[in-house]
């Protein structure tokens, strides 16, 4: 079969499986009109829990603009978008305690939100500003806060996996309670660190959550091609490890799946949990998507939309309202124009600032590249 796809000529658009849900053995708690008709009970949050979710996914897309809007003129280097994966994010995040510790993924920075963590340091992040916990050594988007138990990812797709699972069995050792929540996308599992991590939590069985987040896209490689099973969740079943799929913009779903693998970690173990989702938008910002798929696939899955369907579930019980959604659109646009601000304020690292962290005292190799380097800069501004 040829596996390469003509350049400008994207391949036809494939059936929603979030149309099919039960078919596919695929759970969920609202439907796509927002209704709790799923084959997982409500949780019934309170109503400030539910317009937290909504408030942090409008939030995440929000950034997200801006971000988009920043790297196209130039003021950062990079950007990830995540528009249409926000609700798999805030629902397993607000299954777990604040203690746990969270391995994201490139799109996952609802922890970021969730946990509290303020506009003014994430943008500090996206600016590479010294001042910010990561100290400017990172792309933008691939953040992190030990403050708050998040563990920035590493470029490489999947390959913190081990790092993830060994984090967990470290804490069984010890007989802690905490546990290990890990975001990865599909394209992950096509690497060998994803095996050896489930091959180790189905001997060790170490308190972890895996979220595979199922977007269709492997960058520009689709689904069909690059795995030969129909779904990700049942690669778990190899390694016996606890598996299943759920509507990743169900946002419910995966606070109910997550709370119900966090609660039982210690008899279960590890749970690989498939969130099956879409990416609404490019890549990166050095992607196209019209070379690879046609803009009908992305209208299909609009409907499908966590931001939209949690809105719709929030007016459904008279928790959210118009006036709601103008008030909270204007406070965001304040507080990212804000922290824009002041972000882009900051100093950010130069080149002779790659050297430091390394270790606790530089050695003589390094310090002399430093020094080499620090003389070189100089006499090419002289």
């Amino acid at each position: 079969m040829n596996t390469q796809l003509p350049e400008g000529n994207p391949r036809e658009p494939l059936p929603v499986p979030l149309a099919n849900a039960k078919e596919l053995g695929i759970h969920r708690v609202m439907d796509e009109n927002g209704e709790p008709n799923g084959d997982l009970p409500d949780p019934e949050l309170p109503r400030e829990e539910m317009r937290h979710l909504y408030e942090t996914m409008a939030l995440l897309r929000a950034i997200e603009a801006r971000g988009w809007k920043l790297q196209r003129s130039g003021r950062i280097a990079f950007w990830i978008p995540m528009q249409g994966q926000e609700g798999y994010q805030v629902g397993a995040v607000h299954a777990v305690n604040n203690d746990d510790w969270v391995f994201r993924g490139h799109r996952e920075m609802a922890a970021w939100l969730m946990r509290g963590a303020s506009l003014k340091k994430l943008f500090a992040q996206f600016f590479g500003a010294l001042d910010e916990p990561l100290q400017g050594r990172r792309l933008p988007c691939l953040i992190g806060d030990r403050s708050i138990n998040l563990i920035s990812p590493a470029t490489p797709v999947g390959s913190f996996l081990p790092h993830a699972m060994g984090a967990a069995w470290g804490m069984k050792i010890k007989g802690e309670k905490t546990r290990v929540l890990c975001f990865f996308g599909d394209g992950g599992t096509s690497r060998g660190e994803f095996h050896s991590a489930m091959n180790f939590a189905g001997i060790h069985r170490p308190p972890a959550i895996f979220i595979c987040a199922n977007n269709s896209w492997a960058v520009t490689t689709p689904l069909e091609w690059q795995t030969a099973t129909e779904e990700f969740a049942s690669k778990g079943d190899a390694y016996k490890v606890r598996n299943l799929r759920i509507d990743g913009n169900d946002p419910l779903a995966a606070y109910v799946v997550t709370r119900e693998a966090h609660q039982n970690a210690e008899e279960w173990g590890t749970t690989l949990v498939e969130a099956v989702t879409y990416r609404l938008g490019f890549h990166t910002s050095s992607d196209n998507p019209d070379l690879y798929r046609k803009k009908a696939e992305d209208a299909a899955w609009e409907i499908w939309d966590p931001v939209r369907r949690t809105r719709i579930y929030l007016e459904n019980r008279n928790w959210w309202s118009d006036n709601d959604e103008e008030i909270m659109q204007e406070r965001y646009a304040e507080e990212i124009q804000a922290a824009v601000d002041a972000a882009e304020a900051m100093a950010v690292p130069g080149p002779e600032d790659q050297f430091d962290h390394l270790y606790a005292e530089l050695d003589w190799v390094l310090a002399e590249q430093r020094d080499r380097l620090v003389s070189d800069l100089a006499e090419g501004e002289s």
